[in-house]
């Protein structure tokens, strides 16, 4: 007799056990990262095109948000050495690569904040410090950068560059 309702009492257990597992997993704050942190989508490398392309590196002091210069190629593909003939103080004369460029950015309401950025582009306009703020969208970054008025400032969207491998593999 207790053969026949040994397979019921299985297929029982066995639902109680997914639907403790289905629970498990939809409780609320349960997650893979006990201690998740919104700043690990934004550092890292990011691909800014501007005529010649920069692969950049955001990362954190502290707690706010910076950022530095780790390469820069032609639109042919040739790394450069651009130098900033125009920054101010001791910066001036210095190899844009590996200069730190955006700093002081502090996480608000999604986006990073109250930063500033230097614009590092030849031309008048080099050297200058702007305020900035990130705002992450997607699989890309959109910083948008101004003086005074935030309405009149500039935007620029980065993307994240292609894995070695296949930027590797895109070389003849």
């Amino acid at each position: 007799m207790t053969a026949p309702n040994t397979p019921r009492i299985c297929r029982r257990g066995a639902r109680g056990i997914a639907l403790a597992v289905m629970l498990a997993l939809w409780a609320p704050g349960a997650s893979a990262d006990p201690n998740p942190n919104p700043a690990h989508g934004v550092l890292g490398h990011w691909l800014a095109h501007e005529g010649d392309s920069s692969i950049l590196e955001l990362y954190l002091e502290g707690d706010a948000l910076a950022g530095r210069i780790l390469q820069v190629t032609s639109a042919e593909g040739d790394v450069l050495q651009p130098v900033c003939e125009h920054c101010p103080g001791d910066l001036e004369g210095r190899p844009i690569t590996g200069l730190r460029f955006l700093w002081g950015l502090r996480l608000q309401d999604g986006r990073w904040v109250g930063g500033h950025v230097i614009d590092l582009r030849d031309g008048l306009t080099q050297g200058t410090i702007a305020n900035a703020e990130i705002a992450p969208r997607g699989d890309t970054l959109v910083l948008h950068a101004y003086l005074g008025v935030r309405a009149l400032g500039q935007t620029r969207i980065w993307t994240r560059p292609a894995p070695v491998s296949s930027r590797a593999a895109a070389v003849p």
